[in-house]
Parts: C-alpha cells; structure tokens; sequence
C-alpha cells in the first residue's frame, strides 16, 4: 500500500504541474514559432506622431522640476489634451541640459516623446505593432511588468516539476520498453548537435568598439549606432548602424528605435539600409570600424568641434552612450578612449591628419 501511496503522489504531482503548464506551455510553445519565424510573419507597425509646443508657462515650470522623478501637474494635464492619453506610471525618464525624454514602452508596441527645453517643441511617436509582437513580446517578458514577470517564474517552476516527475515515471515504467531511454537522450543530443559557428583589417583612422562578454542566461548583440554630432548636438553624419539585417521584411529595423538618441537625431528620417552605413550586429570581441571612406564628408563639414557618438541597446539588456570629442579639420593626431560601463566596453578613437 505505502508503494501505491508514493506511485500516487508522483502521478498527483504530475497531472497538477501538466495542468498549471498547460495554457502556458501552449502560449509559449506558439510564440516560441512566431519568434523563430518572425522574419516570414508580415506585420505594418501603426505609427502616430503628435508635434506640439509647449506653453512658455508650463515650460518653465518643467525647467524648474529637471532631474525630478514626477513631472509638474500642469505639464501631464497638457498632455493629456493634445494626446487623449495619460503618462503612464512606469515611465522613464531622462533629463538632460537640453532635452526631457519620456519612454513608456509596452508589450506589442512603445510611446515615447521629447520636449526640447529651450524651445519648448514637443514631439511624441506612439508604435503598435499588432497581436503577434504583442504575444512575442510576452514570451520574451518584455516590457511586461512585475505580475507578467512573477507568472513566468511560476510557469517556470511547474515546468520543472513537470518534467521531473515525468522522467521519474519513464523509470518506473521504463521496463520493457527498450525505446524509452534512447528517445530521453536524443532529446538532449539532437538540439546539442544543431549547433556550430566562424570570424575577421585597419586603417589609420579608425573607430574600435568593444562589445563586453556578458555573463547573462539569453545573450542578444546589441545594435549599434554611431554619428558625429556639431556643437549644437545636432547629427550632421552617420557612421555606422548595426543591426539585425537578415531578418525578412526589414523586420529588424523596428527595433532600431532603441538606440533612443540616434533615432532621435538621425534615425527616424533616415531610408534604410544606407550604402556604406548599414551592417550586421558585432559579436563581443572589439570591432573594427574604418573611417577613411568617409574622409571626403568630413572634409565637407565647417570647422569646429564636433562630437563621436556611439550608442548601444540590447534586447533584455540596457542602453548605453558614449560621447567622444572630435577636432575638425584633422591637423595633427587625435587619440581618445573612453570606457564604457555595461553595454559598451573600450571605445578608441584614432584620427590622423592627411598627407
């Protein structure tokens, strides 16, 4: 009796994990084919922008409450008016001497608007980009919020428990049933046998970009984006932007706009791919990028100090900036590194005058 008592628990166990997996397992297990074949799923993304100014008033009141976590009543209700919507409560703020920048991303979609400070001049773009983004997005935990993230842990936790009473019960009932093991291991050989991958010379000028190794369970190649910028911090070139080119239907530039300031500056007006701009994600290791085709543009532009940007996003990762001054007309070398912090590593700039 004791024998039938525990062969019961293990099959309770068993069926009561399968029941708290099921509609999980099954969302999970859809998204998990929408995910690998989002490059042949067509999807419009619908784009909104509002572009409004900002009362003299309700700006100065803005000024005053730079740097804070909550924006001034007077500035939500004004939004509220010109947009119909509200500023959510997890919003993210960045401040910064000339510019307040708001994200209120979202499963399936994003809302993020700026509002220059000096000038009042406010600009917001909202993305939906459909039910399958949504549903991907959610499998990835993305932009979710803490109770989506508590039921993946959950999930995650009835799935071992699944799995592990269900190979206990394979033991007990393997007797006889020669097939049993060797289908358990080709579970775990298959997937390990899908696997193998390969690599890549200098100029004089040159920019070298570090992508750090990091220690995290999902690894993604961060897009990369880098442009010079006058001393009004307006973009006046594009050097370089990496990201995922291989997905079909120029699926990966919907992600572009995470490199916030880029696509802020640049990004958004510009028609992808460019000639000579556009590449594929790096790997971690230090990347290469040589600036003398670009000799000519750099000549073109007025004298004056300029800066090198290099910004940096990951999916499931962080966003991270790197500003490098620039000299221009080059007249004698210029040498510069900067360090990043997490999404960036060593950045190394190398510029020598023409002879």
């Amino acid at each position: 009796m004791a024998k039938r008592s525990k062969l019961w628990d293990l099959k309770a166990w068993h069926w009561i994990s399968s029941a708290v997996c099921l509609i999980g397992m099954l969302l999970f297990a859809v998204t998990g084919i929408t995910l690998n074949h989002a490059a042949s799923i067509e999807s419009r993304a619908q784009v909104q922008q509002i572009e409004a100014q900002v009362p003299d008033a309700i700006l100065n009141q803005l000024k005053a409450a730079a740097n804070n976590e909550q924006l001034p009543k007077s500035f939500q209700r004004w939004y509220q008016g010109q947009t119909e919507q509200s500023i959510a409560s997890y919003k993210q703020l960045e401040w910064s001497d000339f510019e307040l920048y708001v994200a209120m991303p979202k499963a399936g979609g994003d809302r993020w608007f700026t509002v220059t400070l000096d000038t009042g001049e406010f600009y917001q773009e909202a993305t939906d980009r459909g039910w399958i983004a949504y549903l991907n997005d959610l499998h990835k935990g993305r932009n979710t919020g803490m109770w989506w993230s508590m039921f993946i842990d959950l999930f995650s936790v009835a799935c071992i428990v699944f799995s592990i009473t269900g190979l206990l019960l394979l033991k007990r009932y393997a007797k006889g049933r020669k097939s049993t093991w060797p289908l358990v291991l080709a579970g775990l050989g298959i997937p390990a046998l899908v696997l193998v991958l390969p690599a890549h010379a200098a100029s004089a000028n040159k920019l070298q970009v570090e992508i750090p190794r990091l220690s995290v369970a999902e690894y993604h190649p961060p897009y990369v984006a880098v442009w010079l910028a006058n001393s009004k911090r307006k973009a006046v070139l594009d050097l370089a932007i990496w990201y995922d080119t291989k997905l079909a239907d120029r699926e990966g530039e919907k992600w572009l706009k995470d490199l916030r300031l880029w696509w802020r500056r640049s990004g958004r007006s510009l028609s992808l791919p460019v000639d000579g701009v556009t590449g594929a994600t790096r790997r971690p290791g230090v990347a290469t990028l040589d600036l003398s085709p670009f000799a000519a543009q750099l000549a073109a532009l007025p004298d004056g100090e300029y800066t090198l940007n290099v910004e940096a996003a990951r999916e499931l990762g962080g966003r991270e900036l790197i500003r490098i001054p620039l000299t221009l007309p080059i007249t004698q070398s210029q040498h510069h590194t900067e360090q990043g912090q997490h999404e960036l590593g060593t950045i190394t700039l190398t510029m020598e005058p023409n002879t």
